[in-house]
């Protein structure tokens, strides 16, 4: 008595046909060329993303580069302009210093004048006659004024009215009114010192 109604080669090819798995290969082979396809265009991706990161880190470096040389030549203008400034600062103190010496020069020279005519009176007679030696006196005042700039204009009455001082080293003039009633001889000593 036989096993089986159907014979079993009928059995195994009815199982095969309910179990149709072509369309499953079809599918797996969609699916991992799918995958593959998304794996390349993940890589493609990757790649370009890299050669950016690249392209941006040398662009990074070259700003880099550039903002530190402009640093560099800003900080030697100003160290430029610093040296140009206290040069000018020291031909003006030069220049001071050397109008200063000028007038000193000028100031010795005036006083070995003086000294030299008040030995020349000195040695004068005492035994001149007081007209004469009035007169000398007013004299060498008047030339001891002039050395020092100070020139005197008289008043028409045998007195002088004004003084006017010549500031040469400073380029001006100025004039001092002379009353004695009203002033003492100190003050005016006082004012011709200050002005010149």
């Amino acid at each position: 008595m036989p096993l089986l109604d159907t014979p079993p080669a009928t059995l195994c090819h009815s199982v095969l046909e309910a179990f149709n798995i072509q369309s499953d290969i079809e599918r797996l082979t969609t699916v991992n060329e799918n995958s593959q396809t998304l794996n390349k265009l993940r890589k493609e991706e990757l790649d370009r993303t890299r050669q950016d990161l690249r392209n941006l880190s040398r662009k990074l470096e070259s700003a880099k580069t550039s903002a530190e040389a402009s640093l560099t030549l800003s900080a030697k203008r100003e160290h430029a302009k610093t040296i140009l400034d206290l040069d000018k600062q020291k031909f003006a103190l030069a220049k001071n210093v050397t109008e200063l010496e000028k007038s000193n020069h000028l100031m010795e020279a005036n006083l070995a004048k003086m000294k030299d005519e008040l030995e020349s009176l000195d040695l004068e007679s005492p035994m001149q006659s007081n007209t004469a030696l009035s007169e000398d006196e007013t004299i060498l005042r008047l030339k001891i004024y002039r050395s020092f700039g100070i020139e005197l204009r008289e008043d028409g009455a045998g007195g002088y009215s004004s003084a006017i001082i010549n500031k040469k080293d400073q380029g001006d003039v100025a004039m001092i009114k002379l009353d004695n009633r009203k002033l003492k001889r100190s003050t005016y000593t006082d004012f011709f010192w200050n002005a010149i």
